[in-house]
């Protein structure tokens, strides 16, 4: 006989559980009916005066006259670079997926948002091609081919791209058939990571279905009746098998996600395996140990010289996990922490390898992508301080933030730096005027005076050298210009609590930590005058669910990683991915709790960074 405590309880579970189920079920159909409607439907219009564009097709689909008249018109009209034309009767499976992500109602001026169409057909301006390094070719082959090509030409055009209804345009069968080749070739190794979400969700419908017999047929019949109240009455997209993929979504929709998984597997299994190709290299490295990647040990402070150090946090490598072992000090007498002993230039390039470029570039993209709003927040942090001509951004990386930040200051020339490869990618995507690729204490002798403003976002602490990096932005600031700088906040109370799991200590690769007194009196020292000093908006609202992720990445089995001398077994691999969607829930209720906390979180000192902007005298 079951305890009435334990059947009241289950009684609230179980309601907890349906009443989520239903409430994602209500907002993901709201989300999706609201992006079709906003969907904008090509009309026919006059012929365009100039004709520069191109277009990029599927191998079987047919563009006529009509229609790409009609196109080539609106694009001239609109001053697009890009189209992509959305076939009406595009499949139901096809039309979800194309407004799960994309929102059309901001896909245009969302410079941040991937380039993604219905891989059928794509005008786009000759001269965007060459740009996007892309092949005019009218006989374009395979959907993923035009996957891949609107996926370019949007990181080269991010406000002069869009798509639009073509109500000619038929959808031809073989691009639906290569969806998970075009899932594969638009997401690659990370393919696992774009679909699992969708995986999770119609496993957790399934499972919500052992609630009751009723509620499995309520919760599952909602779910397949989705697709007709995200169309009824489009004057859009109206699928053809809108009815029919409708009735029989509980089986087909599965499939097609397990499709892409095994297209992405085909895909690497095709390729050499990136992890094995870097593997002997790093094994290389290793079997001299890790004795090389350190400096001596430091016996004062670098930033007042005092001797009273002691020792503030011992960790290791929680992002990449590669070996070793780091120790940070702080100075008793100044409160500076930095890293003792510090990396030398071998530790540099050593650590600093695959996290934002080769195996790691995916994953650095998608979390640049997702910073729209922090980088609006850097860019409007200069609003009281009149409209600059130049901007010079340090450690730009990709040129995220200068993309971004042409919204606010449309007229301002953007100029990027970095060590990496990344800023002569951004150039030549647009996103910076020059990218400059070096040392900023080396290359700043030759911009004496030339910008108004020098940023340095999460740079500084990078820098083996920060107060070398202060004096070449005094330098290349005119007089009256500004510098604004944003670094973690080393006072923030999230680094007691979460000790070593903080993700802002990020060792091995944040060398200096520095309390807000100490920068703004060396800014002062440098003829500075700081004119405002935030924190609530400089917060990044990730310290709980980086934490989690860290602790659970950490006890996890089985991650493939090159510098580990072999790979794992499949039986670790799977026990890894089992202990990684247990714990998806923690994860989940980690993210909740830092948007609940991060309101009152300059209050209560929770802030894990801080903004300064300092004018030069």
């Amino acid at each position: 006989m079951t305890a009435p405590g334990h059947s009241r309880t289950w009684r609230w579970v179980r309601r907890a559980v349906q009443a989520a189920v239903l409430a994602g079920l209500v907002i993901d159909t709201a989300k999706l009916r609201r992006r079709a409607a906003s969907l904008r439907v090509l009309t026919d219009g006059p012929q365009p005066a100039d004709d520069r564009s191109r277009l990029l097709k599927a191998s079987d689909v047919w563009v006529g006259r009509a229609t790409l008249r009609a196109a080539k018109g609106h694009a001239e009209a609109e001053g697009l670079a890009a189209l992509d034309l959305v076939p009406r009767d595009l499949p139901a499976a096809q039309a979800l997926d194309l407004l799960r992500e994309v929102d059309p109602a901001t896909y245009r001026t969302d410079r941040l948002a991937a380039g993604r169409g219905a891989a059928h057909a794509v005008l786009a301006d000759a001269g965007l091609l060459w740009a996007a390094g892309i092949t005019p070719d009218r006989r374009n082959g395979a959907a993923p081919e035009v996957a891949a090509a609107m996926a370019q030409l949007k990181l080269h055009a991010p406000v002069s791209t869009d798509l639009v209804v073509a109500p000619r345009l038929r959808s031809d069968p073989s691009v639906a058939a290569q969806y998970p080749e075009s899932v594969a070739a638009l997401h690659g190794p990370r393919t696992a990571r774009a679909v699992t979400p969708r995986i999770a969700w119609t496993a957790t419908l399934l499972a919500s279905g052992l609630l009751g017999p009723g509620w499995a047929v309520a919760a599952l019949g909602a779910w397949s009746a989705q697709p007709l109240l995200v169309f009824a009455g489009s004057r859009g997209l109206r699928p053809a098998d809108l009815w029919s993929y409708s009735a029989a979504r509980i089986i087909k929709e599965p499939q097609r996600l397990l499709a892409a998984l095994r297209a992405a597997r085909r895909l690497a299994s095709a390729e050499a395996d990136p992890v094995e190709l870097r593997r002997p290299a790093y094994q290389a490295d290793l079997a001299e140990g890790t004795g090389r990647f350190f400096e001596p040990e430091a016996s004062c402070c670098p930033w007042c010289g005092g001797a009273d150090l002691r020792v503030r946090l011992r960790t290791t490598d929680l992002l990449q996990h590669k070996p070793g072992r780091f120790r940070l000090d702080r100075c008793q007498g100044c409160g500076h922490i930095f890293q003792n002993p510090r990396l030398s230039p071998a530790g540099l390039e050593f650590y600093y390898r695959d996290f934002y470029d080769g195996l790691g570039e995916r994953g650095a993209h998608a979390v640049f992508d997702s910073r729209g709003s922090a980088y609006r927040s850097r860019a409007e942090a200069l609003r009281p301080f009149g409209e600059p001509k130049s901007w010079l951004d340090v450690g730009t990386g990709h040129g995220h933030f200068c993309n971004m930040a042409r919204d606010v200051w449309p007229q301002t020339r953007f100029d990027g730096l970095d060590m990496g490869e990344g800023v002569k990618l951004a150039e030549h995507r647009g996103w910076v005027e020059r990218g400059y690729r070096g040392s900023f204490a080396d290359l700043a002798p030759d911009m004496a005076g030339a910008y108004d403003v020098v940023s340095m976002f999460h740079c500084l602490e990078h820098t083996p050298d920060p107060q070398r990096e202060l004096e070449a932005a005094r330098t290349a600031l005119r007089p009256g210009g500004h510098l604004l700088i944003e670094v973690p906040d080393p006072q923030s109370r999230w680094a007691t609590l979460l000790g070593q799991w903080w993700l802002i200590w990020f060792q091995p690769q944040h060398l200096h930590f520095f309390p807000v007194a100490n920068l703004r009196r060396r800014l002062e020292e440098l003829g500075f005058t700081v004119v405002r000093e935030q924190h609530a908006e400089a917060h990044w609202q990730i310290d709980l669910l980086a934490a989690a992720w860290a602790v659970l990445r950490s006890v996890a089995p089985g991650e493939n990683l090159p510098w580990l001398p072999h790979p794992p077994s499949r039986l670790r691999r799977l026990g890894r991915a089992g202990m990684i969607a247990a714990g998806a829930p923690v994860l989940l209720g980690a993210t909740l709790a830092d948007r609940v906390i991060a309101p009152i979180g300059r209050s209560a000192g929770l802030s894990n960074a801080y903004r300064i902007v300092a004018r030069k005298q």
